[in-house]
């Protein structure tokens, strides 16, 4: 479409057989490029085991009844997903990784299963990774151990949920805001932004499916039973695909102790707005499953594989007719084991090759773990993972939220989220058991990680093209969580460190620079009404006042369904702005406030498309005539704007803008007192930062215990006069006048303030230190402080000699090794006559003594 600049145009387009159940959404988006191929794990790794046969397989075997125990055959063949990353359909990413997966189990297994029915030992095969689940005897174990084919033998090994830190709660409702009794919102919510996404934004989670894999869920809880993926209106229900439970016994969705709906609650639970029916879910309008990997609060190895696997591609409630583009968006893990730990890291491969985010729960403190560096459990600690980390309501780690760094030094965790408000009295309010209607407040991490389950269904919803990118998105929330720095484990001062990973997490940071807004393309409802006949209408408005200039403007729009890892329909955007007659032209630099110098920004009109500077920061818009506000955005730079009156013809205008850093500011530039020996003072000094920025500083006062004793004082511990004559062969330093010489080798080690030296630096006027000066000219005033020296300094003599005239400067270690002399022999001064001659030693000693006998020294 053609638009003449400064102007706008409207049309309707008009799509017909709408048959998807859920309407339509319709999203912007820039043209089409070349995408980044993100890629991850490539095979699925096998279960670190020292030994071939885990020995707690006999140990069960011993205690069994019929000498028999289950565990699971792993073959060294497992299957490369590799190529799973660049396929970007949904549907079909899902399908490539199931069949790579079965078709290689299916090759590689024949020998070992048809071994196995020989012997009439029973067995199940795994495909999620190559391995056979299988129960037999000691000698069937031995007998599959020594098969070629084996790489391992695991047991069904228990983990556990994390240990809740229940608080104290009499009225739980009362604890969804405590901050604000009155509103509906958590505390949580609010925290981190997520009904401002609401709000703001529109986006809710829709089009987007997750999962936990936990003790359940109570599916017809009243937040939670809109929004099950098995609720098909109309009071119909279906739990095939949308429910797993591994015994095979429950065939709806139910929870055993109300972890798992509590963990679902956070994560899509929806409020009616009142303080009984309060909103406490990240994104209420997503679609969730569930599948039961842990019974009360024991998980069972056996039962977390079967999950993992039926994630991959939900079954019907019978086992049967894999559905992988059914696979959920997004895996919740509010359970976890002791850290170092890789036996799930194959799940988690193939989760993230067929484009699976997987969550997990950090870990809490117990009577086997406290709070401390490298505490930080698995699988949360796998690389291919997003850890979080528990904070409470002052974005304060929680006092039971576990640490990184991993096992090999690894950031972990990777972020942090509310997980109490305050520990062991509030914590995070959320759907619960047994009832429909119950809520309960729990703290723990497993209360943070599904705050990030949402946040990704959030992300995904606003953007479509993220699904499945794990990379993306994660750089979405490491670049807009709220660093907190810390230093306790070993980190140094900032973000990211191994307490609060990248920080906490911002909802409305994350989603408002994930969802693409083309500046000139405005729809007037990004989900429109379906008619009878299945056909829509869409109003698209094409703003040329919100372009820099005449020109060709591309984008797309995209229409999805209610699902959105259906692939959309896409519609090329065209528009063509025309010139006009008398533009208005304004022309300018951006400029850095600090140093003047041009700044690579982007500059436009408020709301408008904005154009790239030049290197020297020169800009140039062609405008209809008018009224506008300018904005320039630059890396590091505070925005700023600029209202202008543009007329016909050309207008200069040069934006300013202010460092976005942090600026440390002191009450006092020098502090200075003046003490009588052995008296202290205390000095306040006053830090401010005038910057936008958070500041991390680190002050410090170097410790310098130091006492002057006379020979002849009679203190304890005085020294003793003791003259030191260096041997005649002890090397000579060549001097001249105002000069030195570094690197002089101590032949010990010198503690000195904070510091250890083994070499110095000798001054031809009677002085050691221990850096190089900037410039040396001689001692430039009589008293301390030493202008001409501006490192830590030994004076014994500090006179202004010249050693050219005559006299000698040599050092040496004596003493067997144990004191440094630097000896000034008949040096006489510069200004004095040559023979008046100054002789001392000036030995450091360890352990940081300097002793100074002087015979002839200048007044």
């Amino acid at each position: 479409m053609t638009v003449p600049l400064g102007e706008r145009a409207t049309q309707t387009l008009r799509l017909a057989g709408v048959t998807q159940p859920g309407g339509v959404a319709v999203f912007e988006a820039q043209p089409a490029a070349p995408k980044a191929l993100h890629t991850g794990p490539a095979r699925v790794p096998l279960p670190p085991q020292r030994e071939r046969i885990d020995p707690a397989i006999a140990a069960e075997a011993a205690k069994s009844l019929d000498g028999r125990a289950d565990f699971v055959v792993f073959l060294n063949d497992q299957a490369d997903l590799s190529a799973a990353y660049a396929i970007r359909d949904w549907a079909e990413r899902g399908r490539f990784v199931y069949r790579t997966l079965t078709e290689h189990a299916e090759r590689t297994q024949r020998d070992l299963r048809a071994a196995l029915a020989a012997r009439g030992v029973p067995f199940q095969p795994l495909w999620i990774v190559n391995a056979v689940r299988v129960r037999g005897t000691q000698s069937d174990i031995q007998a599959i151990a020594a098969r070629a084919d084996v790489a391992l033998l695991r047991a069904n090994r228990i983990h556990a949920l994390p240990p809740l830190a229940s608080p104290k709660s009499d009225s739980d409702l009362q604890h969804c805001s405590p901050d604000e009794p009155a509103n509906p919102v958590c505390w949580n919510i609010r925290r981190i932004g997520a009904d401002r996404v609401w709000r703001e934004f529109g986006v809710d989670g829709s089009g987007v499916t997750v999962a936990n894999i936990d003790t359940g869920v109570v599916f017809d809880h009243s937040a939670l039973a809109r929004q099950y993926r098995g609720n098909l209106g109309a009071g119909e229900i279906s739990h095939s695909y949308n429910w797993f439970d591994p015994q095979g016994s429950l065939l709806a969705p139910t929870d055993t102790n109300g972890h798992g709906t509590h963990t679902m609650g956070t994560i899509v639970g929806r409020g009616a707005g009142t303080p009984e029916q309060p909103s406490f879910g990240v994104a209420p309008g997503a679609r969730w499953i569930a599948a039961q990997g842990c019974q009360n609060i024991v998980c069972p190895e056996f039962d977390l594989i079967a999950a993992a696997q039926w994630l991959l591609a939900p079954t019907d409630l019978a086992g049967e007719n894999p559905r992988p583009d059914l696979r959920p968006m997004i895996v919740n893990n509010s359970w976890a084991g002791a850290g170092g730990n890789d036996w799930y890291a194959g799940y988690t491969a193939a989760w993230r090759a067929a484009g699976i985010f997987p969550v997990f729960a950090a870990g809490n403190a117990d009577t086997a773990r406290s709070q401390s560096c490298s505490s930080i459990s698995s699988p949360g600690d796998y690389p291919d993972v997003v850890a979080v980390g528990a904070t409470d309501s002052a974005d304060t780690v929680a006092n039971f939220s576990l640490l990184g760094p991993a096992a090999d030094g690894r950031l972990k965790p990777d972020f942090v989220a509310p997980g109490t408000h305050t520990a062991g009295q509030v914590g995070i309010l959320s759907a619960y058991y047994p009832d429909t209607t119950s809520y309960r407040d729990l703290q723990g991490t497993s209360m943070a990680a599904p705050h990030v389950a949402g946040l990704v269904a959030l992300l995904w919803s606003a953007n479509p093209e993220l699904i499945g990118d794990y990379d993306a998105t994660y750089e979405i929330l490491r670049a807009t969580a709220l660093p907190v720095s810390d230093t306790r484990c070993g980190d140094p001062l900032g973000a990211p460190n191994n307490v609060y990973g990248h920080g906490r997490i911002d909802a409305y940071g994350a989603v408002a620079l994930a969802r693409v807004d083309v500046p000139w393309l405005e729809l007037a409802n990004t989900r429109p009404a379906v008619a009878a006949d299945g056909s829509a209408e869409i109003e698209v408005t094409l703003a040329a006042d919100r372009t820099p200039g005449p020109g060709t403007y591309s984008a797309r729009l995209q229409i999805y369904g209610a699902d959105l890892g259906q692939p959309p329909v896409t519609i090329p955007v065209t528009m063509i702005v025309t010139p006009i007659a008398s533009p208005a032209i304004v022309t300018g630099r951006v400029l850095s406030a600090d140093s003047g110098q041009g700044l690579a920004a982007t500059v436009g009109a408020l709301g408008g498309l904005g154009v790239a500077t030049d290197s020297s920061g020169a800009y140039t818009l062609v405008l209809k005539p008018g009224e506008y506000t300018l904005t320039a955005s630059a890396l590091s730079y505070l925005p700023g704007t600029q209202v202008v009156d543009a007329q016909p013809g050309t207008t200069q205008l040069d934006i300013v803008l202010q460092p976005d850093q942090p600026r440390i500011g002191l009450s006092a530039a020098q502090l200075s007192a003046e003490l009588a020996f052995g008296q202290g003072q205390r000095i306040s000094v006053t830090l401010t930062n005038p910057g936008r920025r958070t500041l991390h500083y680190a002050a410090s006062a170097p410790t310098a215990h130091f006492t002057v004793r006379r020979s002849d004082s009679g203190e304890p511990d005085a020294p003793a006069f003791r003259w030191v004559d260096l041997p005649s062969d002890a090397p000579r330093l060549e001097l001249g006048n105002d000069t030195f010489v570094e690197e002089v080798p101590l032949g010990i080690s010198f503690p000195f303030y904070s510091y250890v030296f083994t070499e110095t630096l000798v001054t031809s006027d009677g002085m050691l230190t221990f850096d190089v000066p900037f410039g040396y000219h001689g001692p430039t005033t009589r008293c301390f402080p030493a202008d001409e020296i501006g490192f830590y300094l030994i004076a014994p003599l500090r006179a202004d000699l010249d050693p050219e005239r005559g006299g000698a400067v040599r050092y040496g270690t004596v003493g067997d090794g144990q004191t440094f002399v630097l000896s000034y022999e008949g040096v006489p001064r510069d200004d004095g006559p040559a023979d008046e001659t100054h002789t001392l030693p000036a030995p450091p000693h360890p352990p940081g003594r300097t002793v100074v006998p002087y015979t002839s020294a200048p007044p």
